[in-house]
């Protein structure tokens, strides 16, 4: 069965209507055989998949008893056999059948989430500095796909540059479990911390203590690279000042301030000289 959705693809079509296909498109190869009690049961659930999905994907079927060297080709031992392409190679493969849920699961995954330029776009203008754009991006982004960890991570790191700690610790709460998750955690005790400051903290009742207010009156103001400055003084003065809350909140801004940063490196050199 065929349609625009599904295609069968040989080894002479498969550059053109896989490999180049998946450049703007992702698609999904389903090699099979008659005789594949497994292909049976999965590539019709496949195919109802590309129904449904109205073009969001390509499958594109692959009948090894008719393509033998495109099987060969492309290293497939078992059937069924998936192998997903985008941008002209394999994302994603199989062998074996999933069930419905699982099926559903896998494809989800490598489909385009709605509303990903707008996760671009949000942070491209975090690395410009156009910080209020970026969070109007980040917003409208997360509008859309609700807790999404990227997302989430990206605003979290909008708002505390901008200084706005409690919103951003509202972001971090209740993180979602993820590859982003730790990330995360590492942004929380400079939002604590900037939280702590807004409500009025506590006496300084050191220089030392005077010092770490004024680091986070800087940060409150967006001037990130002052506050590390202070931080680092305190670090070279005590490592351990407030059970290492300085540090946290240090190593959280140099995430804020994102590797992609030059000046980043430099400071992660100076936190290791102060540190040992």
């Amino acid at each position: 069965m065929t349609s625009d959705f599904i295609i069968d693809v040989s080894e002479e079509t498969f550059e053109f209507e896989v490999v180049n296909y998946s450049t703007h498109l992702l698609v999904i190869m389903d090699f099979w055989a008659s005789w594949s009690i497994p292909s049976r049961v999965q590539s019709p659930l496949l195919a109802r998949f590309a129904h449904e999905a109205q073009g969001q994907f390509r499958l594109a079927r692959v009948n090894v008893d008719e393509q033998p060297r495109l099987a060969e080709k492309l290293n497939v031992r078992s059937l069924p056999s998936i192998k997903a392409f985008m941008g002209g190679r394999v994302v994603a493969e199989y062998t074996g059948v999933l069930n419905e849920a699982q099926l559903k699961g896998f494809i989800d995954r490598l489909l385009p989430r709605q509303g990903d330029l707008l996760l671009e776009k949000g942070r491209s203008l975090l690395l410009l500095g156009d910080y209020a754009g970026s969070e109007k991006a980040l917003k409208e982004y997360l509008a859309i796909n609700r807790r999404e960890p990227a997302g989430l991570l990206a605003l979290a790191r909008v708002l505390l540059i901008q200084g706005k700690g409690r919103d951003a610790q509202y972001v971090l709460t209740g993180f979602p479990a993820s590859k982003e998750f730790n990330l995360a955690q590492t942004l929380k005790p400079f939002a604590k911390a900037l939280v702590w400051y807004e409500e009025g903290a506590d006496d300084a009742a050191s220089p030392v203590d005077a010092s770490f207010k004024n680091a986070l009156r800087l940060a409150q103001f967006g001037n990130l690279y002052a506050t590390l400055d202070g931080l680092l003084d305190i670090i070279k003065f005590n490592k351990h000042y407030r059970n290492g809350w300085a540090h946290e909140i240090y190593l959280a801004i140099l995430l804020v301030l994102g590797e992609e940063n030059p000046e980043v490196r430099q400071y992660r050199t100076d936190l290791t000289n102060a540190l040992f």
